[in-house]
């Protein structure tokens, strides 16, 4: 995976206001005036207009972050890989996968390895935060344990360092007794149609009933259940909008 594509370069441009149109439009044209509280994000190398944002925005950029996390993981003992499947690039959004191959869970079939997603965005869409979770190598399934481990953010306004990520990726290894202990607990627990009502909700209507179509829920674990609709979540909807369906999928299912 090549990682240039994540470090474009961007940069701060000044806004102005067209007085006939009232459209943002770029500085330089003298019957404009300059709006001091926002300021355009533009991708250096191509001139495009990213976002407007106010002028208390401060870029963190991707290649900030990326080099910051990469030279951690150079030096924590921890072998990973940068994992494509569940990874893109935006001009205005990223999101990165980091999976560590020697940190393994299981299920019943098959291992479970640890993941980092991180995050960030120069349209305030998000903050810079990551996301500890897993994907399971029989179907590349990836999940977020977002109710056990919980997540970092920081918001653009006020900086971010990545100083507690040692902090965090040792609890996250700490908490591998509890999370083992969930899945086996989910792999041993029925579904319901509670559970289904939940993924109609916030992840899909159309996929609560196919699951309903196809199975009697109350005759498959939950386990199984969850792994339909992160089987969905990885295979059938668009990277840009899986974090927002593997969140839901944590607080469904308590992982």
């Amino acid at each position: 995976m090549d990682l240039k594509d994540f470090c474009f370069p961007v940069a701060e441009r000044r806004v102005a206001v067209d007085d006939f149109t009232s459209e943002f439009v770029d500085w330089g044209n003298e019957n404009s005036y300059l709006q001091n509280d926002y300021k355009s994000i533009v991708r250096d190398d191509t001139n495009e207009v990213i976002s407007i944002v106010r002028d208390s925005y401060k870029i963190i950029t991707n290649e900030t972050l990326i080099n910051e996390l990469l030279q951690f993981l150079a030096v924590s003992g921890e072998e990973f890989r940068i994992d494509e499947s569940h990874s893109f690039v935006h001009n205005n959004r990223m999101r990165l996968m980091i999976t560590f191959p020697n940190l393994t869970l299981h299920d019943s079939d098959s291992d479970i390895n640890l993941s980092l997603f991180l995050h960030n965005s120069y349209d305030m869409s998000e903050g810079v935060r990551f996301y500890f979770g897993a994907i399971r190598a029989i179907c590349a399934n990836g999940m977020i344990f977002g109710e056990i481990l919980g997540r970092y953010y920081s918001k653009h306004t006020s900086g971010f360092n990545l100083e507690d990520f040692s902090e965090k990726l040792d609890e996250a290894k700490a908490h591998f007794p509890e999370i083992q202990q969930r899945i086996s607990m989910l792999e041993n627990m029925s579904a319901n149609e509670e559970l289904v009502e939940g993924i109609s909700k916030k992840i899909s209507k159309r996929l609560a009933d196919q699951i309903m179509e196809e199975h009697d829920v109350n005759r498959i674990s939950q386990w199984q259940l969850l792994n339909r609709v992160t089987n969905y979540i990885s295979h059938d909807v668009d990277k840009p909008h899986r974090a927002r369906h593997q969140r839901s999928v944590s607080q469904l299912f308590g992982i």
